[in-house]
């Protein structure tokens, strides 16, 4: 993506951001809007730890706090997806933008004899699960506007 698509995406993502905080009559802080930005520079996963030193490193003066509360906003209004690869606890949560992506899917791969530690999350988009959810939404009547499929394994030999 060219520096001219990626100024046009964080412009409707901040948009976006500034109709949701409107509609639920919350503030609108400036430091909501560089969480965002820094969010959507990212091309990989995070959890709020990588996004609080990523914040430091750069001077920015946001709490802890702030950041889990502004995640909080950010779920809500479509804007980034949680995920949850491995124990279910608040710190193994991860986190992606996702505005510009409804689909795709993951593939988590545990490093061999660990107790369930991650050695890579691979995202793929295969065409044939757009079918199984056309097929899903005919059978019950639904339009499904999102999903998660998660697949956990380990490397083969």
């Amino acid at each position: 993506m060219n520096a001219k698509q990626k100024e046009a995406n964080l412009n409707i993502i901040k948009e976006v951001l500034r109709k949701y905080l409107q509609d639920k009559k919350f503030r609108n802080t400036p430091e909501r809007y560089t969480i965002l930005e820094e969010i959507y520079n990212m091309d990989h996963h995070f959890n709020v730890d990588d996004l609080y030193l990523i914040m430091m490193k750069k001077k920015y003066h946001v709490s802890k706090a702030t950041i889990y509360n502004t995640i909080e906003i950010f779920l809500d209004a479509g804007l980034i997806r949680k995920h949850q690869f491995g124990e279910k606890t608040q710190t193994s949560s991860s986190y992606e933008k996702s505005y510009f992506d409804k689909q795709h899917d993951h593939l988590v791969i545990y490093k061999k004899n660990s107790d369930k530690e991650i050695e890579e999350i691979i995202e793929f988009c295969d065409p044939r699960i757009q079918g199984i959810k056309e097929a899903i939404e005919e059978a019950f009547g639904v339009n499904i506007d999102t999903h998660s499929l998660y697949f956990y394994g380990t490397k083969k030999d």
